[in-house]
C-alpha cells in the first residue's frame, strides 16, 4: 500500500465505495471509475486530522469494491439467458447475493454484478476473480435433494426441526462465557460491527476489548460448536447416500465432483505439499500443472485452508468436491505412507551422524568426501550402501536408482516398488562419489572409470537369503555417474500354478511349454516379469530327461538341471553365437533371453523346425502385434508360421492389500464402464455377470501391512495366443494385428484388458491400475 496526501478529488469525477480486502479489512472512500483490467486502486479518504489521504492498493490484496452508488462508467447487467442469480463466497469470510452474467464470472481477472437483497448499502459490486472462493446456487440443499428425487419433503422438514436444535453460538457469547468480555462490551460491538460491515473479532481486537489470541480461542471453540448441516443429519438417519449429497452440493457450489476410488493419488504430486499440511488443513493433492494444483475438498465453504496451500505451492488453487469418508480415508493413508518414511529413514540418520563424526575424527580440516578414495575402513560410506540396499529388498524394490545431481546439489535415492518409484532419501553432494565408488567395488567395476557405461553384478547375503543385484552405471553431468541397481529374484523359480494365471491360460501354456519342438514367445515391456515366467515354464518342465540350455544377459535366475551362459557382447559370444553353440551340444530345450535382431531370429526359427523346444522374450505390447513385428524384421512367413506355437503377453499391476481390501456395490456407471471394456456378451458368457447387482468392486483403507499404500505386491494380466490353423495361415499370407486379433478372439484367446478385468473383480487388483498398464 502506498500513501500520499493530496487534495480532495472533484466529487463529480469519483464515486464513493467500499473496498473489501482479502484478510476481511475494509475502508471507504471515492475511486475513479474502476476498469476490470486495473492492478492497483487508488482510493482517496479523509485521515483523522481532517486532510485528504491519497491510498493504492494492490488489485491482489482486494477481494471486493461495493459501489454506493452505480458509477456511470461502470459496465450494466442486460437482460440476457446467461444471467444467474448466486451468493459469491469471498476470501476473508464474506459472501453477497449478486445478479451477474455466467460467462462474466469465468473471467480470470474480475466481474460485475448487481446487489441483491441484504447487501448493505451497495448497488452494485466489483469481485476479483482470485478471491472468489465459491460460487452459490441460492437455492437449499433440501429443495435440491427433492427435485432430485433422492428424499421427501417431508424427510427434509423433519431432518431441518433437528438441525434447529443446534444454533450456531455467537462469537461474543462464547467470549462471555470465558469471561474475557461483558455482556454490556458484547452488545456495544455487535452493534459496532453491525454499523462497519467489520467481523466482531476485529471491532473487539481494534476496541481493545480483547487480545487476538482470545479471538482465536473463540472461534475454534465456535467451529466445534456450530450447527450440524442439514445433509449431515439426512445422512445420519439413512434417507440419502454420502455421495448423493456430496453430488448435489457439488452442482450448488458450482464445483466438480470426484469419486476417489476412480483416482490413483501421484506421490510427486502429493510431495508439493510439506509434510502434515493436507492432513492438518483437510486438502488432497490430486494433480498439478506449471500453473495450478488441483486439490479435494469436502466443504465447500471450508475455505482458510486454501491461503496456506496457496502459499506453499505459490500455485493457483483449483477445488474439486469429495465426499468426507473418502477423504478422511485417503488422508489417514497419506499420513500412514509419511509416518512410515520418517521411521524408514531413522538408520539412515544415525549413519550420517556416524559419517560426521568419522570424518571430523579422520581430518580436522574436512575434505571432500567425493575426492577422498573409497577403502573398506571408510565404515559409514560402506554401512550406508549396505543400508540402502537392506531397505530396498526389505520393501520389496525392484530397482535402486542412485542419482547425484552435482556437488550443489543433494544426491537423491529412489525405490521402484511395485512399479513406481518412489523417494526414498536426500544427502549431501559431499557423499555422491563416494557411494558411488562404493557400488563399483562391490561390483567389481573400475572405480577409476567415470566416461564410459559399466554393467556388474553383486552377491550378498542378507537375512540369510543370497542376494543378486544387477548394477549399471552411466556417466552423467558434473563428471558424475548414476547407478541402477536391479534386485533380482531369488535363485528358485516359482509354480507356475501361483503365476496368477487364468485356469484358461495356465491349461493353454501348460500345453504348448510340453510340445516337442517350437517357438514358444513371452513378450511385453521391460519390467513386465518376461524373464521370471519363461524360468517358471522351465521349471516346470525341467526334468532328467530334457537338456536344457539358456543364454540371458544377464542370469537373473538359477535352477539345477539348467546349463546357463552369461552373453559377453565383448568376447563375441551374443545372443545368435550362443544359440548356434547350443544347436551342436545336443539339446531338447533352448532359452534365449531376447530376440533383438533378424539373425537371432531366424536361428530361433531354425532351431525349432529341427526338433527343439525354443522359448524367447520380445519387446512388444500385445500377443498380436508380436506376429506382425517379427514379420517386419524380414523373417520367412512360412517357417515362422510353421515354427510358433504361442505368444503370452503380460503385464504387472499393482495388487491390492488383502489386510485392508473389502468389496462394495458397484454403481450404474461402474457396471456400464466395465460392460462396455469387456464386452457386454463376453462378460456373461465368460464371468457370468448379468446385471449391476452381480458384479462387485473392491477399495482398499491402507494399513500397516501396506504402509497406508493399499497395495502390496503385483498382480500379472496375461493374453495367450496359440497358434491354429486359422492364425498359422495370416501369418503367411502376411496378416495385420487386427486380423490375428479377430482370429485369436474368436478362438477364445482373452485380451490383457479382459484378464485385468477379471482380476479387478476378484479382488486381485482394481480398475485404475488394469487402465494404467493396458488399454485393450
Amino acid at each position: 500500500m502506498q500513501i500520499a496526501t493530496s487534495p480532495p478529488p472533484a466529487t463529480d469525477e469519483h464515486v464513493p465505495v467500499t473496498i473489501g480486502f482479502v484478510d476481511g479489512a475494509t475502508t471507504r472512500g471515492l475511486i475513479e471509475p474502476l476498469h476490470c483490467w486495473t492492478r492497483s486502486i487508488t482510493l482517496w479518504t479523509h485521515a483523522s486530522e481532517g486532510t485528504e489521504v491519497e491510498l493504492e492498493f494492490p488489485a491482489e490484496e482486494i477481494a471486493f469494491v461495493g459501489f454506493e452508488a452505480v458509477p456511470d462508467e461502470s459496465p450494466k447487467l442486460v437482460i440476457s439467458k446467461s444471467l444467474a442469480d448466486l451468493r459469491v463466497h469471498l476470501m476473508g469470510d464474506r459472501s453477497f447475493r449478486v445478479r451477474v452474467d455466467r460467462a462474466d464470472i469465468a473471467s480470470p481477472l474480475g466481474f460485475f454484478g448487481v446487489a441483491l437483497g441484504p447487501s448493505g448499502p451497495y448497488s452494485e459490486l466489483y469481485f476479483f476473480s482470485r478471491a472468489v472462493r465459491a460460487f452459490e446456487d441460492p437455492q437449499p440443499l433440501g429443495r435440491m435433494l427433492v427435485e432430485a428425487g433422492l428424499v421427501s419433503e417431508e424427510q427434509v422438514e423433519d431432518a431441518a426441526r433437528a438441525q434447529a436444535e443446534f444454533k450456531r453460538i455467537p462469537l461474543g457469547q462464547i467470549l462471555v462465557q470465558h469471561g474475557k468480555l461483558s455482556p454490556l462490551e458484547a452488545e456495544r460491538a455487535e452493534g459496532l460491527r453491525a454499523e462497519s460491515a467489520m467481523r466482531l473479532g476485529d471491532v473487539l481486537i481494534e476496541q481493545g476489548l480483547v487480545e487476538d489470541h482470545d479471538v482465536q480461542h473463540a472461534v475454534r471453540q465456535q467451529r466445534r460448536l456450530r450447527q450440524l448441516r442439514l445433509g449431515d443429519i439426512l445422512v445420519e438417519r439413512g434417507l440419502v447416500t454420502e455421495e448423493a449429497v456430496c453430488r448435489t452440493l457439488a452442482r450448488k457450489f458450482r464445483l466438480p465432483f470426484v469419486d476417489l476410488d476412480d483416482v490413483e493419488l501421484d506421490a510427486e504430486v502429493l510431495a508439493e505439499l510439506p509434510e502434515g499440511i493436507a492432513e492438518r488443513y483437510g486438502v488432497l493433492p490430486l494433480s498439478s500443472t506449471t500453473q495450478a494444483l488441483t486439490v479435494a475438498v469436502a466443504d465447500p465453504l471450508g475455505n482458510d485452508h486454501l491461503d496456506v496451500v496457496r502459499r506453499h505451492v505459490k500455485k493457483r488453487i483449483l477445488r474439486v468436491l469429495v465426499s468426507g469418508s473418502q477423504l478422511d480415508r485417503e488422508l489417514q493413508t497419506v499420513g500412514a505412507r509419511a509416518q512410515g518414511s520418517r521411521t524408514h529413514g531413522a538408520a539412515i540418520d544415525d549413519l550420517f551422524r556416524e559419517l560426521d563424526s568419522h570424518l571430523r575424527e579422520a581430518d580436522p580440516e574436512p575434505v571432500e568426501v567425493d575426492e577422498a578414495p573409497v577403502r573398506e575402513d571408510d565404515h559409514p560410506v560402506v554401512k550406508l550402501a549396505h543400508q540402502i540396499v537392506e531397505d530396498a529388498v526389505r520393501s520389496g524394490a525392484s530397482d535402486v536408482h542412485i542419482e547425484p545431481n552435482g556437488p550443489d546439489q543433494e544426491l537423491q535415492v529412489r525405490f521402484r516398488i511395485d512399479g513406481r518409484c518412489q523417494a526414498y532419501l536426500s544427502t549431501r553432494a559431499a557423499l555422491r562419489r563416494a557411494l558411488v565408488g562404493r557400488y563399483k567395488v562391490m561390483a567389481s567395476l573400475d572405480i577409476a572409470e567415470r566416461r564410459q557405461p559399466q554393467d556388474g553384478k553383486i552377491s550378498l547375503v542378507l537375512d540369510g537369503r543370497k542376494i543378486e543385484l544387477r548394477v549399471a552405471t552411466i556417466p552423467t553431468l558434473d563428471g558424475d555417474e548414476d547407478v541402477v541397481l536391479r534386485v533380482l529374484a531369488g535363485s528358485e523359480p516359482l509354480p507356475l500354478e501361483q503365476m496368477g494365471f487364468s485356469a484358461s491360460n495356465l491349461e493353454g501354456l501348460t500345453r504348448a511349454i510340453r510340445r516337442p519342438y517350437g517357438l514358444v514367445l513371452c513378450v511385453g515391456p521391460t519390467g513386465s516379469g518376461k524373464t521370471t515366467t519363461l524360468h517358471s515354464a522351465l521349471g516346470h518342465i525341467n526334468d532328467v530327461e530334457r537338456k536344457i540350455w539358456t543364454a540371458e544377459d544377464p542370469v537373473e535366475i538359477t535352477q539345477p538341471g539348467l546349463r546357463q551362459v552369461q552373453v559377453n557382447r565383448k568376447a563375441g559370444l551374443t545372443f545368435a553365437a550362443a544359440l548356434r553353440s547350443f544347436l551342436r551340444a545336443d539339446p531338447d530345450v533352448i532359452m534365449i533371453g531376447e530376440m533383438r535382431d533378424l539373425e537371432t531370429v531366424s536361428v530361433a526359427v531354425e532351431a525349432s523346425l529341427t526338433g527343439h523346444l525354443v522359448f524367447s522374450t520380445l519387446h512388444t505390447n500385445t500377443a498380436p502385434e508380436t506376429v506382425t513385428r517379427l514379420l517386419d524384421m524380414g523373417i520367412d512367413p512360412f517357417s515362422f508360421g510353421d515354427s510358433l506355437v504361442a505368444v503370452l503377453a503380460q503385464r504387472l499391476a499393482r495388487r491390492l492389500c488383502t489386510h485392508c481390501r473389502s468389496n462394495r456395490p458397484s454403481s450404474a456407471t461402474e457396471f456400464q464402464r466395465i460392460a462396455k471394456l469387456y464386452g457386454p456378451d463376453d462378460l456373461e458368457k465368460h464371468l457370468g455377470i448379468q446385471k449391476r447387482s452381480d458384479l462387485k468392486l473392491w477399495r482398499v483403507a491402507g494399513c500397516e501391512h501396506c504402509g497406508g499404500t493399499g497395495y502390496r505386491g503385483r498382480v500379472a494380466l496375461h493374453e495367450l495366443l496359440l497358434v491354429d490353423d486359422g492364425i498359422r495361415s495370416a501369418i503367411q499370407r502376411k496378416g495385420t494385428a487386427s486380423e490375428v486379433r479377430r482370429i485369436a478372439r474368436a478362438c477364445g484367446m482373452t485380451t490383457l484388458l479382459q484378464d485385468g478385468l477379471a482380476k479387478a473383480i476378484a479382488g486381485d487388483t482394481d480398475l485404475q491400475q488394469v487402465l494404467t498398464v493396458c488399454d485393450r
